[in-house]
């Protein structure tokens, strides 16, 4: 059955992006056309089914026009067929539809998938998805929660329009913007590493990243990830120094920093207390 072998859960904002760039260029992985193909957190989290449903039919339209975008270009039919089945599958999001996106894996690939929100779908989740993939391996990257959620807070005001380059923006409007229940919901880890942890053995069959590493130390960090997957060594990585996806550069005032410092103390004290002073260091 084509399933995935590993799934990347986050956290968002915490070099997810960087990750799959870099798993994509491993000879032995295979990957969707889509970064975050949203299938778990679609049935777990009803809150976000509408938008995930934009966001995979976009995606979709995307890899459409890749494909027939330049009339000079050998158009491969096989894949055009395969994204239209997964844009107009009878069931929708749904386990057939799941098992679709990796049937067009080649054999014998390591398959894989990167989808932060799935960090979030609670212990309900965690065990269905161990019942429809029993050996799957999960890695999450754990990032400063203040940092992460100011990543989180840009992004979102970028995408609402309250955020605009070259346009300055009053600390009351960053402050409105803080209510967002995603700012606390995707980077919980007080809440979400345990319930990972019931079900996930550390070092076996999951894998928690410090976020730093990616920057300091990115050809180790691929060749960890390489061991814990069971990959062999590929030395060809391109581009690990650069940034994907790069932020707003707009500098965090300092009463929003005080308030993500006060939002956030919970989420500080459980780091302490989960990861060693080294790996929190690194976050």
């Amino acid at each position: 059955m084509s399933l995935p072998s590993f799934i990347c859960i986050g956290a968002q904002k915490a070099g997810t992006t960087w990750l799959d760039a870099q798993l994509r260029k491993h000879p032995s992985i295979w990957m969707p056309p889509m970064k975050e193909v949203h299938f778990f957190d679609y049935l777990f989290r009803e809150d976000f089914r509408k938008w995930i449903g934009h966001h995979i039919n976009a995606v979709l339209k995307r890899e459409l026009f890749k494909l027939v975008g330049d009339k000079n270009k050998k158009i491969d039919w096989k894949r055009i067929h395969y994204l239209s089945e997964l844009a107009t599958y009878p069931e929708g999001v749904s386990e057939g539809w799941y098992k679709k996106i990796f049937s067009y894996a080649p054999h014998g690939s390591v398959r894989g998938e990167i989808t932060p929100e799935y960090s979030t779908i609670g212990e309900d989740g965690i065990k269905y998805l161990l019942e429809l993939i029993p050996d799957v391996k999960i890695i999450y990257i754990i990032r400063n929660p203040v940092a992460r959620a100011w990543s989180q807070l840009k992004m979102n005001m970028v995408r609402n329009g309250s955020l605009v380059k070259g346009e300055s923006v009053t600390d009351e409007v960053f402050v409105e913007n803080l209510n967002n229940p995603s700012i606390m919901d995707r980077g919980n880890y007080s809440v979400f590493v345990p319930q990972w942890d019931k079900y996930f053995t550390e070092g076996e069959n999951i894998l928690y990243i410090p976020f730093d590493d990616i920057q300091s130390e990115p050809q180790r960090l691929m060749s960890e990830i390489e061991e814990f997957l069971g990959l062999p060594k590929f030395s060809s990585y391109e581009g690990l120094s650069k940034v994907v996806h790069k932020g707003s550069e707009t500098s965090i005032p300092g009463i929003v920093d005080a308030e993500l410092q006060r939002m956030m103390t919970g989420e500080f004290e459980y780091l302490k207390t989960r990861f060693s002073a080294s790996f929190n260091s690194r976050v």
